[in-house]
């Protein structure tokens, strides 16, 4: 690694040591998912302040070139994945297409007094139940997704069943229980993960993540609502489209 740094250059230090940064992971010095040195052994290296090293690896982090994992260290990051804004397919047919093995854990599976929020959102009478799913979605033994979902306890009973580590909810839905999906609305925000969220998927507490809110509908009956917490160092979001005239 190029450890020279021009002190008299027009151009801030700590640019200058992210694009030393930049090299070295172009040139495989530091590989995907290999820990970067720690601020402090930086600052050392470069003959600079621990805030000046920790500055240039913000950036870094900032655009998704490293992310941090709660107590381990800064990490290089693996692909960047499209959300693809107009399509919805399931977390296991997207990972199969990009040929990257995948698994699942869950986390939690239950059946829940649905809350004001909840039964407003799938329109549900006083007193109603709704199955509850939480699971953390892997990729190259790389936790990117954290799911929390809410399913109409009428007409999903059966899922609690079923093997939802290895099964896709989205096609139990369609396929086996015959419920034609027929509607979805979903809206997408930024978030900072609490310190929870952060440790299930492996960053730092406060990092920041695409939150994905999704209502599912069979007619004009709401199925299931589901919130994605995505990676932001992993995801970011992409629509094409024909522009109007």
């Amino acid at each position: 690694m190029d450890d020279i740094i021009d002190k008299n250059s027009p151009e801030p230090i700590y640019l200058q040591i992210k694009q030393n940064l930049l090299e070295s992971i172009d040139k495989g010095v530091y590989a995907i998912n290999q820990a970067i040195p720690s601020e402090m052994a930086m600052a050392k290296r470069y003959q600079v302040s621990r805030m000046t090293a920790r500055m240039a690896i913000n950036e870094l982090v900032q655009e998704g070139l490293l992310s941090r994992r709660q107590g381990k260290g800064t990490y290089v990051s693996g692909t960047r994945f499209d959300y693809h804004l107009f399509r919805i397919t399931s977390f296991n047919q997207d990972m199969a297409e990009r040929g990257m093995a995948h698994f699942t854990k869950v986390l939690e599976s239950k059946v829940l007094a649905a809350s004001d929020r909840i039964k407003k959102t799938l329109e549900l009478s006083a007193n109603s139940k709704v199955i509850y799913i939480k699971r953390l979605r892997y990729a190259d033994d790389v936790p990117l997704l954290l799911e929390e979902r809410y399913l109409n306890y009428w007409l999903c009973q059966p899922i609690l069943k079923e093997n939802l580590e290895q099964e896709s909810i989205h096609n139990l839905l369609i396929y086996k229980y015959k419920l034609a999906l027929t509607k979805v609305k979903q809206f997408i925000q930024a978030k900072n993960l609490s310190e929870n969220e952060a440790n299930l998927l492996n960053v730092g507490k406060g990092s920041a993540a695409l939150y994905l809110q999704r209502t599912t509908y069979t007619h004009k009956q709401p199925v299931t609502m589901v919130a994605y917490l995505y990676r932001g160092d992993r995801y970011r979001v992409y629509a094409e489209f024909e522009p109007y005239e």
